[in-house]
């Protein structure tokens, strides 16, 4: 018997993370007017994006959860994160 395959879960969550890297990106740009402290926030915030999903890569694979909060954004990046 084998064992069903979550992976699944763990593509969508990892697309959905990426999308939010991009939403990201323009923030890191020289010229983009955020004042240093909040491209400080927004380096973090990329930063426990990346890290996100290898912590919760078995409850992906091996607990078969579908969904796990993502990590809230600064408080100036309005981002509406999908939920599943």
């Amino acid at each position: 018997m084998s064992v069903p395959s979550n992976q699944h879960f763990l593509i969508r969550n990892r697309n959905m993370r990426n999308e939010l890297l991009n939403q990201t990106d323009r923030f890191l740009l020289s010229d983009y007017p955020i004042t240093e402290e909040q491209k400080q926030e927004i380096i973090i915030y990329r930063q426990t994006l990346r890290d996100f999903i290898n912590i919760n890569k078995d409850k992906y694979l091996i607990d078969g959860i579908s969904f796990v909060e993502f990590p809230t954004p600064p408080e100036f990046f309005q981002v509406d994160i999908p939920k599943y």
